[in-house]
C-alpha cells in the first residue's frame, strides 16, 4: 500500500511511528509499503526529497527530519518491506528552467509540458537527456537510506515526443536518418521512431536498475508500466520491452466513475495482462473515487479490486490518502480490512501458484502498435446507429482519409477485440490465460489446448510457423477479421500465410461498416454454434470482410445481403461466410471474417457471447473443461494450482451488484454447483466460509455445492498423498 499525506507530510513527522507501522500491519494487513521519496504534488515537486541527502533539495516542511530513515526501523519491526516512491514524470517549470535541455520536446521544439501542462501545471523530462544521470543519482541516494527498493512513477515518453537534441542525435546514430516530423504510418522510419522511444524507456530502466543494485544487489525496482489499453504505444511503456529490466510488472487500474467505467472485470483485465509478462505482477488500485481524491472508493469496489486481482494470480496494491479529516482513513480502511486479513491468514494459497487454464487469449503489442487496416471500405462514416426523436444517425458513408484518424480507429478495434473476447470467456466461465507476442512459439503454446487470436493482424513469420504447428499437432484455433494479413511491423502481405489454416480460399472487398440493420444468418447446425437454430438472424459485426471458404471447410453462418437503410426488407443470403469451421492437421479452426470481439465489447449482445464461447469450446476439442460452474455470468471463476502440496485453487469473485457503477451492494448467491476434474479422494474446503464441503464422485472428477457466495470465495481442492489434480 501507499499511505499518502499529499502536501502535509509533516503530519507523519509528528505521528507515533510505532503505532503507524503497527496499524498498517494489523489493520491494513500489508507486508510491503511505498513511502514517499520524492513528491507527487503540485506544482510538480518531483525533484524534492523526503530524506536527507546533500545532493538533492529537501521538502522544507520536514526540516532535518528524514522520513525514510526515521520510519524504516518501525516498518521492519512489523515485517513490512519498504520501497520508496520516486516521482519521475512531474516537475515544476522553475526546476526545468534551471536545467535547460532536459524537457521532452515536440517536433516544433516546444516542450511537451508547456503545451500540455501536467495536472494543470508542470512539465516532464526526457529519458535520454542529462536528466538520466540525475535520476540514477537520485536512486542511489535513496537506496542509501536502507530501503528494499524503489518504485518509479514514470517516466513516460509522452505523445509526440521526444525531439530533443540528444534524441535526434541518438536516433540518427542508430537508424542513419532524422526523426520523422509527423505521424506517418506508411513510413518505416516512423515505425523505427516508435521502437526507439520504447527502447529508450527500456535502456533507462536498465540503467536505473544497475544504479539501484550498486547499493543493494538484492533490491527491487519497477515502474508504472502500461496495461492492455488501446493506443499504449503513445506513451512507450509496454511490459514486453521494460519487463526485462524490472523485478515486478505493475500498472495502474484506477477506477473512474462515469460513462468510461463499464468494464465489469476491470481489475482482472489488468491482472491477467501483467501476469502474462512472466514477472510477479502488481495491480495498482487507487483508493479514491476517481479524480475526487478526497472521497474514498466505495467499499464494494475496493474489495472487488483486491478479489479480482488475486484471483488472476497478481498482487494487490492500494493507495490510501490521509487528508487529516476525521473520517477519511476509516472510510478507506472499511473496504479492505476484512479481505486483506483473509489474504494474510491464507497466504499459503496465494504463494507459488500457476494457472490451470488450457485456453490462451493473445494480447498483441505488435497489433496494438502497428495495426492499420488497408481495407479502405471499413473507414466509411457509419454514424452511431441510434434512432431518437424520429432521427436515425446512419452517417454519411464518406471515407476517412486521414491516416492518423484511421490509426485511432484501429487502436479502438484492437482494444475492443481483446476486451470482447476477455469478457465473453469470463462471463461463460471458460478458464483462460492471457499471453503476449513472445508466447507465440512452440514452447509458449505447448500447454494450451486452444488459442484465440482476436484480430491478430500483425504476426511475424516465426509466429505464423508456431501457430501452424500448434494447430497441425491438435491445438484449437479461433481467429477473426484480418488475422495474419500483416507482418509484425504492420506491413500488408501479398497473401495471408494462414489462409489454409483458417479455411480461406480468397478475399473480396470488405462490407461497408454499419451500426444498424445488417445481419448474418445461421445457415446450418454445427457444434461451433450449438446454442443457435437454423434460420436465426444475428446482428452483423460493425466491421466485416467478405471471404471465400476453402474446399472442405464449412460455413454454418453466412452474411446477409446489405440492406443499407432502416425499415427495409431483408435481401437474402450472400455466398460469403460469417463463420468458417475447418480442420487443419489434427486441429480444429473457427475463423470469423467479422470483428467479433470488438462488436461484443461495444454492444454486449448475448448472441456474441454465445458465438465466442461455442467456437472456443468446439475448437478446444471434446474433452471437458477443467472446471464447470453453474452460476450467473457475473461470477468470475479462476483456477490456479500448486504442486507442493498438490492443490487446485478455485477463486470465485461475485460481481453481482446493484446494476450501476460504483457498485454499492453485492447480491449473495447460493447453492452453486461446481464440477472439477480431479483424481483420488481430495479434501474440499471453502476458506471464507471455513467449511469442508462434501462431494460426489463423477466421471473424471468430483461435484459439490458451494452453499453461499458473498463477494469472494476460495475453494481449495487438496489431494491426498501429494497427488496432483489432473487438469
Amino acid at each position: 500500500m501507499r499511505l499518502d499525506y499529499i502536501d502535509a507530510l509533516e503530519r507523519m513527522k509528528h505521528a507515533d511511528l510505532d503505532e503507524l507501522a503497527r496499524s498498517k500491519h494489523d489493520d491494513w494487513h500489508i507486508n510491503c509499503e511505498w513511502v514517499i521519496g520524492t513528491l507527487g504534488i503540485a506544482p510538480g515537486l518531483g525533484y524534492v526529497t523526503t530524506f536527507n541527502t546533500p545532493k538533492f533539495e529537501k521538502y522544507e516542511p520536514l526540516g532535518d527530519w528524514d522520513l525514510i530513515r526515521e520510519y524504516l526501523p518501525y516498518a521492519r519491526k512489523y515485517g513490512i518491506s519498504v520501497l520508496a516512491y520516486l516521482n519521475m514524470h512531474w516537475f515544476s517549470y522553475d526546476f526545468a528552467d534551471r536545467h535547460p535541455g532536459w524537457e521532452q520536446l515536440l517536433a516544433d521544439g516546444t516542450p511537451y509540458g508547456r503545451v500540455n501542462p501536467l495536472y494543470g501545471h508542470g512539465t516532464t523530462f526526457c529519458v535520454n537527456s542529462g536528466w538520466r544521470d540525475w535520476a540514477r543519482e537520485l536512486i542511489i541516494e535513496c537506496m542509501k537510506t536502507g530501503i528494499d527498493g524503489v518504485f518509479l512513477d514514470g517516466p513516460v515518453v509522452y505523445p509526440g515526443s521526444c525531439y530533443c537534441a540528444v534524441c535526434r542525435e541518438q536516433f540518427r546514430a542508430e537508424y542513419g536518418t532524422d526523426i520523422p516530423e509527423v505521424e506517418d504510418w506508411t513510413s518505416d522510419t516512423w515505425k523505427d521512431f516508435i521502437e526507439f522511444r520504447e527502447d529508450s524507456m527500456a535502456r533507462f530502466l536498465a540503467d536505473c536498475r544497475e544504479a539501484m543494485r550498486s547499493i543493494n544487489p538484492d533490491g527491487v525496482i519497477f515502474l508504472n508500466g502500461g496495461s492492455w489499453h488501446a493506443g499504449a504505444w503513445r506513451v512507450a511503456r509496454d511490459i514486453e520491452k521494460v519487463g526485462e529490466h524490472e523485478d515486478f510488472n505493475g500498472a495502474e487500474a484506477f477506477f473512474h466513475p462515469g460513462p468510461r467505467q463499464h468494464v465489469l472485470h476491470f481489475w482482472a483485465t489488468a491482472a491477467k495482462h501483467l501476469t502474462a509478462g512472466g514477472k510477479p505482477a502488481v495491480v495498482f488500485s487507487h483508493h479514491a473515487l476517481g479524480s475526487w481524491h478526497y472521497i474514498p472508493l466505495p467499499p464494494i469496489e475496493a474489495q472487488l479490486a483486491i478479489a479480482q486481482t488475486v484471483a488472476c494470480g497478481a498482487n494487490p496494491w492500494l493507495a490510501a490518502f490521509d487528508y487529516g479529516l476525521d473520517h477519511s482513513r476509516d472510510l478507506a480502511l472499511a473496504g479492505v480490512r476484512d479481505i486483506q486479513g483473509f489474504l494474510e491468514r491464507n497466504e499459503e494459497y496465494y504463494t507459488a501458484t500457476e494457472s490451470a487454464a488450457d485456453v490462451a487469449l493473445l494480447y498483441s503489442r505488435q497489433g496494438s502498435t502497428y495495426y492499420i487496416s488497408h481495407e479502405d471500405e471499413i473507414f466509411g462514416d457509419q454514424g452511431s446507429g441510434k434512432e431518437q426523436d424520429l432521427i436515425a444517425d446512419l452517417g454519411t458513408g464518406k471515407k476517412i482519409a486521414d491516416w492518423k484518424r484511421r490509426k485511432q480507429i484501429c487502436d479502438e478495434m484492437h482494444g475492443n477485440s481483446y476486451l470482447g473476447y476477455f469478457t465473453a470467456l469470463t462471463r461463460s466461465h471458460v478458464p483462460f490465460d492471457v499471453i503476449l507476442d513472445k508466447d507465440l512459439s512452440p514452447e509458449g503454446l505447448r500447454r494450451y489446448k486452444s488459442l484465440i487470436l482476436p484480430n491478430a493482424a500483425c504476426l511475424s513469420d516465426e509466429q505464423i510457423s508456431a501457430i501452424r504447428a500448434f494447430v497441425e499437432s491438435g491445438g484449437g484455433l479461433v481467429a477473426d477479421f484480418e488475422t495474419g494479413l500483416y507482418d509484425e511491423r504492420g506491413r500488408k502481405r501479398d497473401s495471408n500465410p494462414l489462409s489454409d489454416v483458417l479455411g480461406i480460399a480468397g478475399y473480396a472487398c470488405a462490407m461497408p461498416p454499419s451500426t444498424a440493420e445488417e445481419y448474418v444468418r445461421i445457415k446450418s447446425a454445427h457444434p461451433a454454434v450449438r446454442r443457435f437454430t437454423a434460420g436465426q438472424l444475428v446482428a452483423r459485426p460493425q466491421y466485416c470482410l467478405q471471404v471465400r471458404k476453402a474446399d472442405g471447410a464449412e460455413s454454418p453462418i453466412v452474411l446477409m445481403e446489405r440492406i443499407g437503410r432502416l425499415y427495409a426488407g431483408l435481401k437474402g443470403e450472400t455466398d460469403s461466410p460469417a463463420l468458417i469451421t475447418s480442420r487443419f492437421g489434427k486441429g480444429r479452426v473457427a475463423y470469423m471474417p467479422g470483428l467479433i470481439g470488438d462488436f461484443y465489447a461495444k454492444y454486449r449482445m448475448s448472441e456474441y457471447q454465445s458465438l465466442i464461447t461455442d467456437s472456443v469450446l468446439w475448437a478446444r476439442g471434446d474433452s471437458a473443461l477443467p472446471i464447470e460452474v453453474e452460476c450467473p455470468a457475473t461470477v468470475e471463476v479462476e483456477i490456479r494450482r500448486q504442486s507442493d502440496p498438490s492443490r487446485m485453487l478455485i477463486h470465485l469473485v461475485n460481481n453481482t451488484g446493484d446494476m450501476q457503477r460504483p457498485i454499492q451492494e453485492i447480491i449473495p448467491l447460493h447453492d452453486i454447483r461446481i464440477r472439477v476434474a480431479v483424481a483420488g479422494e481430495p479434501r474440499v474446503s471453502a476458506e471464507s466460509l471455513r467449511l469442508d464441503l462434501e462431494y460426489d464422485e463423477i466421471g473424471g472428477g468430483i461435484e459439490f455445492i458451494l452453499p453461499r457466495l458473498a463477494l469472494y470465495e476460495l475453494v481449495v481442492v487438496e489431494e491426498p498423498d501429494g497427488r496432483r489434480p489432473q487438469v
